[in-house]
């Protein structure tokens, strides 16, 4: 039980930093336009919660989009 609690934890964490690449890439700037300009810090230092929140915000950026 604690291996599977394990690899669901380890595959979430995978796929949020694949999202958090993408999100600071192309998605930061059309969900909140307060983004737009922003530098590698300000990028860098949001990776980790990007990474950590990444089912509400593909959420949010996909309604975006719609």
């Amino acid at each position: 039980m604690a291996e599977l609690f394990v690899d669901a934890l380890t595959l979430y964490a995978a796929v949020g930093v694949v999202f958090a690449i993408a999100f600071v890439a192309r998605g930061i700037t059309r969900i909140d336009a307060h983004a737009e300009g922003a530098g590698l810090a300000f990028r860098l230092i949001v990776f980790p919660g990007i990474a950590a929140l990444w089912p509400l915000l593909l959420s949010r950026w996909l309604r975006v989009q719609s």
